[in-house]
């Protein structure tokens, strides 16, 4: 076990793996307005997930729960970035983007563009994603939205992707995982950053885990089985 001192804070965690075959560079359309790269925040942990703002359920909860793991941080999480990757792109502009997610925490980056160069993304963290038939939404959830309104429902990965400062995955984690574990994983991150810990690599090609957990089928909404969510 190490024992990590950040921002006044000390955790103590075990070292975490390197993942490697998930994740790598890439860049994409921003809620910023300009074309980031992941490569853009070289320096600071990135907690990374796959989602869409019509998302009724799991993706606000995800949001949510990211928004009280940076407060947790306090100060630190100057030095963490939170990702949303959209897997509905047609409705999600970087305005769109930007709306929504200010309403969670205004540092929140969403990420969008082609078809294509979202599914580029996905692939790159074996995270899949499949629409579903039109639905009316509720408008307990869309206020704004009236039921002639109507959405895509999408299956999607359900994971957060815990990115090192060099971008590299070093964990998945979900918006069920304790606050205190992820906080611990961040704090060991910045820490080994700093010098205090070294890296862990394991060898290439090795699945990537947390916890048990590997990179899911998908997530749908509305209906729970294993592994995904409808």
């Amino acid at each position: 076990m190490l024992l990590i001192a950040t921002a006044g804070h000390a955790s103590t965690a075990p070292a975490l793996p390197i993942h490697d075959g998930v994740g790598g560079e890439f860049a994409a359309a921003s809620s910023l307005g300009r074309t980031v790269a992941l490569s853009d925040y070289r320096g600071k942990v990135v907690l990374l997930f796959f989602g869409y703002t019509s998302c009724q359920d799991v993706c606000p909860v995800t949001l949510s729960h990211l928004s009280a793991l940076v407060k947790k941080l306090g100060p630190t999480a100057d030095s963490v970035q939170v990702l949303l990757v959209t897997v509905d792109p047609a409705v999600d502009t970087a305005e769109h983007l930007r709306e929504y997610l200010a309403r969670f925490d205004s540092r929140f980056v969403g990420l969008t563009g082609t078809p294509d160069e979202v599914d580029r993304i996905a692939v790159l963290f074996a995270a899949r994603s499949d629409s579903s038939h039109p639905v009316t939404p509720s408008t307990t959830h869309h206020a704004s939205k009236t039921f002639t309104d109507r959405i895509e429902i999408y299956a999607h990965a359900q994971q957060i992707y815990l990115l090192d400062t060099a971008g590299r995955t070093r964990g998945m984690y979900f918006s069920g995982s304790p606050l205190e574990e992820m906080e611990s994983a961040v704090r060991t991150l910045l820490g080994e950053a700093s010098g205090e810990v070294p890296a862990a690599p394991v060898s290439a090609g090795e699945p990537a885990k947390q916890s048990g957990s590997e990179p899911s089928q998908g997530h749908q909404h509305h209906h729970h089985t294993e592994g995904t969510h409808k």
